[in-house]
């Protein structure tokens, strides 16, 4: 891999190699350690539209981002930096604030991994929105010039000041010139925290004949762990199992976090299918309760896979999957949750572990107009600039974007030319399903 920074309009320039990897072919790669009974209901979720497609296949940009020439200038990357990758959660002190909020693919590299997903996921938007092709170039170079003038601020201010820097929602929507784009932000926000531990126990459990509170079984998308038939070569019960990785989990928390732990009980565990890239991934709830009846707690598991980026990253990550995944978050993130966590489970496979549904919220692509989409892409952009001034040089990223609007205009050039070649990929796997190369579930 080059190390040296390039022209910008290398920088900018897309055009698939004569060898570029078959994306149907990276795709069933990644699906192999996959559960077999879920990978269906990942490709129905990825065919439903271009956007879909683009949101789970990020092995297939991986691929084509590792293989070019490269900026040089690395920091944490999100991995998977596209518009829904970024939305609303809570912080410790109850405030609702704005911040990227998927790490999956977190490794270290060249900051414009980053920002041209980004960018790209941007004309795909426009592009579902119908937008006409000046506005898909506008909301592309929009983008890239939010990203570059927020690095400018920050490079201008303390470290200390890039540390602390935080998006409060309340104070984002006060500022926002569109009355629109601010009343979409202000019914989402409010949707947001309604989203907690009580409301999702209202809608994924119910009392069962003992009387106790448990998960609804409605499989395949959620599985009660206790209707499951047990797992060859596995003997140890799946209720000692999870105990243990709960356990793992534990020791992964600060004490005084397992202190308030303490104070629950977990009740019932279930699988639940979740996101699109995720589907057929190990991914679980858990249901604890405490000592009042309100008193309910649910947790999520992911399994965490080695990144797409992981064969180009330029920076080796953490050999547990599911500690890379919070520690580049922890590292991304203003603030983070404070339950967030790692462990492995029996089938030696890593994961980690987040609190569930604590006010998460996104914005609704599909019910933006073309100015909302343009404001929503610059707010994504100047979040991910000041997530990656946090871990990179904010100097010398800035320096290289010095050109200004030659940079904006090489970045939107590849968001453009990506978008279209994702386009081509997408009608290519809508093939494959149709011809049964890729099995889907029905609607």
């Amino acid at each position: 891999m080059p190390d040296a920074l390039i022209p910008l309009a290398e920088l900018g320039a897309w055009a698939p190699l004569p060898d570029r990897a078959d994306p149907i072919a990276l795709l069933e790669e990644q699906e192999k350690t996959r559960i077999p009974w879920l990978i269906p209901e990942r490709h129905r979720r990825m065919a439903a539209s271009a956007f879909a497609f683009f949101r789970g296949s990020p092995v297939v940009m991986a691929a084509d981002l590792g293989r070019a020439a490269h900026s040089g200038l690395e920091v944490q990357l999100c991995g998977d930096a596209h518009l829904l990758n970024f939305g609303f959660y809570a912080s410790p002190e109850r405030a609702l604030l704005f911040d990227i909020n998927d790490f999956d693919e977190t490794v270290r590299g060249p900051f414009e991994w980053d920002l041209k997903r980004l960018v790209s996921s941007l004309v795909i938007a426009a592009q579902s929105l119908q937008l006409p092709t000046d506005w898909q170039e506008k909301v592309a170079r929009h983008g890239a010039r939010a990203y570059r003038k927020e690095m400018q601020r920050l490079a201008d201010r303390s470290r200390m000041e890039v540390w602390y820097r935080r998006i409060d929602v309340d104070a984002l929507i006060a500022e926002l010139p569109k009355q629109a784009f601010r009343d979409h932000l202000l019914n989402v926000s409010a949707h947001a925290r309604q989203r907690d531990s009580r409301q999702a126990v209202r809608k994924l459990c119910a009392i069962g004949a003992d009387g106790q509170l448990h998960i609804r079984h409605d499989p395949p998308l959620i599985w009660r762990h206790a209707q499951m038939e047990a797992e060859l070569g596995l003997d140890e019960p799946l209720q000692l199992r999870v105990e243990h990785t709960y356990a793992g989990y534990l020791e992964s928390v600060r004490p005084e976090l397992r202190r308030f732990l303490s104070g629950y009980v977990m009740v019932d565990t279930a699988s639940k299918a979740v996101g699109v890239g995720s589907v057929a991934t190990r991914c679980s709830i858990g249901l604890l309760v405490g000592s009042r009846e309100d008193d309910v707690l649910v947790l999520q598991s992911k399994q965490a896979e080695a990144s797409v980026l992981a064969p180009f990253a330029t920076s080796p990550s953490a050999t547990h999957q599911g500690q890379r995944v919070v520690e580049g978050q922890r590292l991304m993130q203003t603030v983070s949750d404070p339950l967030l966590g790692w462990t492995s489970n029996a089938h030696h496979e890593h994961l980690y572990w987040r609190h569930f549904r604590d006010w998460k919220g996104a914005v609704e692509l599909e019910h933006l107009d073309a100015e909302a989409l343009d404001l929503y892409g610059q707010l994504c952009a100047a979040t991910l600039a000041k997530a990656h001034a946090r871990s990179g040089d904010r100097g010398a990223l800035a320096t290289f974007m010095a050109e200004g609007k030659r940079f904006d205009q090489a970045i939107a050039a590849y968001g453009l030319a990506y978008a279209a070649q994702s386009e081509c990929d997408y009608r290519q796997f809508l093939v494959a399903v149709a011809t049964g190369r890729m099995k889907s579930a029905s609607a």
